[in-house]
């Protein structure tokens, strides 16, 4: 999906987006389990991926055309 040229670009995009995620759910997730407790911060943790999943499995990632043009 991504060109070979384009990859390092795209990697480094991808791991600058995923640090600024951290910088901004961590100290969420730290504050949610002070008020609610970190079983229920885990509950509510498990079910964001769970819908992440579902939203995954349900599009079409998973049938992309690879094959170069």
């Amino acid at each position: 999906m991504t060109p070979d040229e384009q990859q390092a670009r795209t990697n480094t995009t991808g791991r600058a987006v995923n640090r600024a995620v951290i910088v901004v759910a961590a100290p969420l997730a730290g504050l949610l389990a002070t008020q609610v407790g970190e079983r229920d911060t885990l509950a509510v943790a498990a079910g964001a991926f769970a819908v992440s999943c579902a939203v995954l499995a349900g599009s079409t990632v998973r049938t992309a055309n690879l094959t170069a043009s």
